[in-house]
């Protein structure tokens, strides 16, 4: 009896122990939470929009998700319209449930494939710039000559769907920066009005049209160049030669609700994000920048760089002091079989006038001032040489703004256009 009164006053304590206990850690910290579903904060990467989207995909792709996220979150958060940015957020989504295999395949939607492919063209043509040093290490072989009071060019990068600014430095392009770039929707190398290509050549800036005047003259129309617009002096001489045709090729930038297009996507001329296209337009000098757009850019080293420049300004001293010296048949040898003047005159025409010309004349002075040359690439490259001539002579004294572009005919660099530069 007293040995049950023992045991039952033990249970008792144990009872009042158990209920007195504070309550055991659980094993699972929020068992409502699956673990698969856990995603740690990451650490957003810094730079320009650019810099940080090639970040993300950089992060996604060596599996660090979470610096992915936070960094495609604090992108949107600073460009809510950049349409890539978006992309890459959908893909960290569907990444949760199964691996993807390219960009853009998180969206799952056939209704949007073309758009979707556009994206990706620009993330790949993004990939593709970075991967290409040559800007920094290396010298444009388009940019050769600068006229002194040109103090920066632009070369445009059709194929990349790149726009660079270099620096003229005691005649040197130096590297100032370069951005991602739309072109026509069918590419480069434009020959008619509508044709929704880009023109290939060297052009100038020639004008600035402001927003505010944009809004005044486009009304609802303004916003497709976005922060303004920068039109270039297509068709050039050469061009209206050949009979391209067409009007308005401008620098501009894009509509409020887009951060950056397709890399083929305009109706020939060249887009940039408003944010880059105002780091661009600092560097413009209305009536002195060239545009130099070509289909692929050439990079060469200063060495190589030195022996293009010193040979193009042989050609053009060649044909100054051959026509000065009053060398006729030299100097007519100067000129392509192909050769159109402005004026519509053609080989046999043109030298007809200049032997006839030449005969009169006793002595003559030729001084070329603000020189600069340009060349174009291509199949058939092409440099594009303007200068002020001041011509001096017995029985004549003339100056004009004079522009001219050779091109190679059986491996020997020829004119085949001469005329007053417009």
């Amino acid at each position: 009896m007293s040995s049950l009164f023992i045991w039952g006053k033990r249970g008792a304590c144990l009872l009042a122990l158990l209920m007195l206990a504070p309550p055991a850690r659980p094993i699972v910290s929020d068992p409502a939470k699956p673990r698969f579903l856990e995603e740690k904060a990451g650490i957003a990467s810094k730079g320009t929009p650019e810099q940080r989207i090639l970040s993300a995909i950089d992060h996604i792709r060596n599996g660090n998700l979470a610096d992915a996220r936070a960094t495609v979150d604090a992108l949107l958060k600073e460009q809510p319209n950049y349409r890539l940015a978006y992309l890459l957020s959908g893909d960290l989504y569907a990444m949760r449930a199964m691996p993807l295999n390219t960009i853009g395949a998180g969206a799952g939607s056939t209704a949007a494939a073309e758009r979707i492919a556009d994206l990706r063209k620009e993330a790949l043509a993004r990939i593709s710039s970075r991967m290409t040093q040559a800007p920094q290490t290396l010298l444009p072989a388009h940019l050769l000559v600068f006229a002194p009071q040109q103090q920066y060019a632009i070369l445009v990068d059709a194929e990349a769907s790149r726009i660079y600014v270099f620096k003229n430095v005691d005649g040197v392009p130096v590297y100032v920066t370069d951005h991602y770039a739309t072109i026509g929707k069918l590419g480069s190398d434009k020959f008619r009005e509508g044709d929704q290509r880009t023109p290939l050549g060297v052009y100038f800036v020639n004008g600035h049209l402001s927003r505010p005047y944009l809004d005044k003259t486009r009304g609802a129309q303004a916003d497709l160049y976005g922060v303004g617009a920068w039109p270039i002096s297509f068709p050039n001489e050469i061009d209206k030669s050949e009979g391209r045709t067409g009007s308005g090729i401008w620098l501009h930038g894009v509509p409020a609700n887009t951060y950056a297009r397709a890399p083929w996507a305009s109706n020939g001329c060249v887009a940039m994000s408003n944010e880059e296209m105002l780091d661009i337009a600092q560097y413009i000098q209305v009536g002195q920048t060239p545009v130099v757009i070509v289909p692929k850019a050439e990079w060469v080293t200063k060495v190589e760089w030195q022996s293009r420049r010193d040979a193009a300004l042989s050609l053009v001293d060649g044909w100054r002091e051959e026509w000065e010296s009053l060398r006729t048949q030299p100097y007519l040898n100067r000129y392509a079989k192909q050769f159109k003047s402005d004026d519509g005159q053609d080989l046999a025409r043109w030298s007809s006038q200049k032997i006839s010309v030449s005969a009169g004349k006793s002595w003559s002075k030729i001084r070329l001032d603000n020189l600069s040359i340009y060349a174009s690439g291509g199949p058939n490259p092409r440099l594009t040489t303007s200068f002020k001539q001041d011509y001096r002579s017995n029985n004549l004294d003339n100056q004009m703004n004079k522009r001219q572009y050779w091109q190679q005919e059986d491996g020997i660099w020829k004119i085949i256009f001469e005329g007053a530069a417009v």
